[in-house]
């Protein structure tokens, strides 16, 4: 088989086609790429001098530089949404702030991330959510440079490029607002909140994706929506209530995005989600992100058996022991085992979510490595 250019490659993938080798991701996404400290020790390892950015202060993950990139032979390149111009953080003291969502984070001591510690709808009735400041989706400086730069990464044609407004779900950022039990409590017994919340979450949501589809959405091949329904051991939900309140929502939301762009749909959940495939696939889910192999029923040979024609798998390598706590050796035997129980075609290696930094930069590299190295 000709060796394929980069973006080729994620292409065949994507489309369920076998490519020349298995693609390869890193930081495409906001959960698809590092935390700060383990992106420090990557740049030190690889001995690579570049500055750090950030792209979500409360997880503290970053956006790769493009040495690290080449260095890795990364495949993806990623166009992520900025915190808007007009608004600045409330800073409460040097560990405490309030974003503008009006939910205040709080890192601890000795703390590697920002706890959210108040929800500013909690409590509050239906009437409130007119009153409620929702976040200005037309703000320019949320899209300030992405046009030119995605622009160009098209022009030279050689990256699959993915784009990430950032804070992108539906379900997710109501519990952020209004607190995660309460927000549980108000699907099962006081919908009209839910709907109502629901509602509103999806008209900002679809505006700030129309704001940053209009300058880029042209140049994408893959676009990107995070919005966690499970934990390691189930759905946060039965089948029946997400098919009654949350579905209907997150269809429209898919529906509206894949009307301003030709791009496959990216879909971020954490946890054993595979109650829920067949209705995401209904309502256009095209690649599934992080398959956290951890969880409870996540059998990597199940998910491609039973849905490897529908969906192109993304991630699946390991963070709960394999990188953080085994040696190169044992992360190369992980990426052989997914490769073949998730490839050759609609398969592109990346992490179970984020690098933590407990991850040794040399895991990283051997992750990447041994993606490489397989003979497809």
């Amino acid at each position: 088989m000709k060796t394929m250019r980069p973006k080729e490659r994620v292409l065949a993938a994507i489309n369920h086609v076998k490519p020349d080798r298995i693609p390869m991701d890193l930081g495409s996404t906001n959960c698809t790429t590092m935390t700060l400290k383990a992106y420090q020790n990557l740049k030190r390892f690889l001995g690579i001098n570049a500055p750090d950015e950030l792209i979500m202060k409360n997880f503290q993950i970053v956006a790769i530089d493009e040495d690290t990139l080449n260095a890795l032979e990364i495949d993806t390149r990623g166009i992520h949404g900025k915190p808007p111009a007009r608004w600045h953080d409330i800073v409460i003291d040097e560990n405490t702030y309030i974003s503008e969502w009006g939910i205040k984070y709080h890192m601890p001591e000795g703390g590697l991330y920002y706890d959210m510690v108040e929800n500013p709808l909690k409590g509050k009735n239906i009437e409130y959510l007119d009153e409620f400041k929702w976040p200005d989706p037309e703000d320019p400086g949320r899209i300030e440079g992405l046009r030119e730069r995605a622009a160009a990464l098209h022009r030279e044609g050689k990256y699959a490029i993915v784009g990430d407004m950032i804070e992108t779900g539906i379900f997710e950022p109501c519990w952020y607002l209004r607190g995660f039990e309460d927000f549980l409590m108000d699907l099962m017994i006081n919908k009209d909140f839910a709907r109502a919340l629901m509602r509103k979450m999806v008209d900002c949501q679809l505006r700030r994706y129309e704001v940053f589809l209009d300058a880029v959405g042209e140049y994408l091949d893959i676009v990107f929506v995070g919005d966690d329904l499970a934990t390691a051991q189930s759905t946060i939900m039965s089948v029946d209530l997400y098919r009654e309140m949350v579905k209907p929502f997150q269809k429209e939301y898919f529906a509206g995005i894949k009307s301003m762009t030709k791009a496959k749909l990216l879909y971020h959940s954490c946890g054993n989600i595979m109650p829920f495939l067949d209705d995401l696939v209904e309502i256009g889910v095209d690649i599934l992100d992080p398959v956290q192999v951890s969880a409870q029923g996540m059998d990597t040979k199940v998910l491609k058996e039973r849905w490897g024609d529908k969906l192109c798998f993304w991630g699946a390598i390991d963070t709960s022991y394999v990188l953080p706590k085994g040696t190169p050796d044992e992360v190369a035997a992980e990426v052989r085992r997914r490769v073949a129980e998730l490839g050759p075609e609609g398969y592109v290696v990346n992490s179970v979510h984020d690098i933590q930094p407990d991850v040794p930069p040399e895991n990283v590299v051997a992750m990447f490595r041994a993606a490489k190295e397989i003979v497809l």
